[in-house]
């Protein structure tokens, strides 16, 4: 997760640093807000694409047994999770700034409540008592109530604001205000905004002039008003960024076929972010299309009966060949039967009992006095391997006939003549009882 953050921000970060030194300095800022606005989402999207190269051989799963003697199993605790806790913090300051944004948004609600509203043109107006120059949140159009009623608002201040609702900068704000809120770790997005704002100036400059046809007179406009601040937070306003990159952009002539070869070279930038930053996934040739028609083979055949009748070098060999298997490879292939080693092989070990599968349960119940030996075998992937040795225990015979340890405890030693024992070479061995003739 960490990679993909750093690889999205390194993503933006070129996005911008592109945009601020060939893009932002030509008149072709429909463009722009494009640019700006999908540049987001392509630098989220980059990093998950994946670009599959050739390689020839495939990785496969090892491990060295461990050898325990006669002991009992031991139970592994782990250790503080430190992950979880950033996590929570991570969100909690989310959530704050969730609550600043929340709160911004109420207050320019309340405003609109509060305050006298008059339909104008594809806006509605908010009268209100503070000394403002007029601001945009939506299709609302704040302006000082004195100045509007005594004639004093120019018309290329009602123009201007007038573009910030027709093309819907609000939106802009607001979807970025959202990118910030869930990726706040990013310093990137502050640069973002300021530039996205600045392209909305752009745009609602360009429309006064080409509206009202005097330029000079316009910019003596944004000079004389350029000592008014906004306290409207999330709200679009005539006085934002008056730098010389506005009013230099609003005298600049353009050359269209300079603005074609700008555009184009936002293609080859892309492509280069692709190789840069997508995912390389090496391409598995012949001998890994077996590996996989020889897994689902075996896996549809442990699917088909229970997990215990599963020999255990059948179940090794299945996890050997599913950690051969890509990401992709893993979602169209048949499920792994062994949920255990897959999903939860960093949880709970694998158990053999006497060479069978056997659930930990049935492990608990051994007796460690009965255990012969625990043979341990820890996978590079974090899994386990416990194989448990039982001691044999010996065969009864009754008078010439098997019986069970239950019955043989019911044998009374009165009634015993005779008791012969006979030991094998694997640990076992048979007793063999005659009772008295009565």
């Amino acid at each position: 997760m960490i990679i993909y953050l750093l690889k999205s921000a390194s993503c933006l970060a070129l996005l911008l640093f592109f945009y601020h030194f060939i893009l932002e300095k030509e008149k072709m800022h429909i463009f722009n807000r494009f640019y700006l606005l999908t540049g987001v989402i392509i630098s989220f999207l980059v990093p998950l694409a994946t670009i599959t190269v050739q390689a020839n051989n495939a990785l496969e799963t090892s491990g060295e047994p461990i050898f325990i003697g006669n002991t009992s199993l031991a139970a592994v605790h782990e250790g503080f999770n430190y992950s979880q806790l950033l996590i929570c913090v991570y969100l909690i300051i989310s959530i704050l700034f969730l609550i600043r944004f929340v709160k911004n948004f109420a207050k320019i609600i309340q405003k609109i409540r509060t305050n006298e509203t008059i339909k104008y043109q594809k806006a509605i107006l908010v009268l209100v008592q503070d000394e403002i120059l007029p601001h945009t949140f939506w299709n609302f159009i704040f302006i000082n109530k004195k100045d509007y009623k005594e004639g004093k608002i120019e018309e290329e201040l009602f123009t201007h604001e007038l573009t910030h609702v027709t093309q819907k900068h609000t939106l802009d704000i607001l979807i970025i205000e959202l990118f910030q809120i869930m990726f706040w770790i990013n310093p990137l997005f502050i640069f973002l905004k300021k530039a996205i704002q600045l392209n909305h100036e752009f745009l609602a400059d360009e429309k006064v002039i080409n509206q009202h046809k005097n330029t000079n007179k316009y910019q003596h406009l944004l000079l004389n008003k350029a000592a008014w601040n906004n306290e409207y937070y999330l709200a679009s306003n005539l006085n934002y960024s008056l730098t010389k990159k506005r009013l230099k952009m609003m005298t600049k002539q353009s050359s269209q076929t300079k603005i074609l070869l700008k555009q184009l070279s936002v293609i080859p930038l892309l492509v280069g972010f692709l190789f840069l930053f997508a995912e390389r996934v090496q391409a598995q040739e012949k001998a890994k299309d077996k590996i996989v028609i020889e897994y689902n083979s075996l896996a549809k055949k442990a699917k088909s009966k229970d997990n215990a009748d599963t020999k255990k070098e059948d179940i090794e060999k299945l996890e050997k060949l599913y950690a051969q298997l890509s990401e992709s490879q893993k979602k169209t292939a048949v499920p792994f039967p062994y949920t255990s080693i897959t999903e939860k092989n960093k949880e709970e070990p694998i158990f053999y009992l006497n060479g069978e599968v056997a659930s930990k349960k049935e492990v608990d119940k051994v007796n460690a006095g009965n255990i012969e030996s625990v043979n341990v075998i820890k996978k590079e992937n974090g899994s386990s391997t416990i194989s448990i040795k039982k001691k044999k225990e010996p065969i009864f015979y009754l008078d010439g006939k098997r019986i069970s340890k239950k019955e043989m405890k019911k044998v009374k030693p009165d009634n015993i003549e005779s008791v012969n024992v006979e030991k094998d070479k694997d640990g076992g061995g048979s007793i063999y009882i005659t009772s008295k003739k009565e």
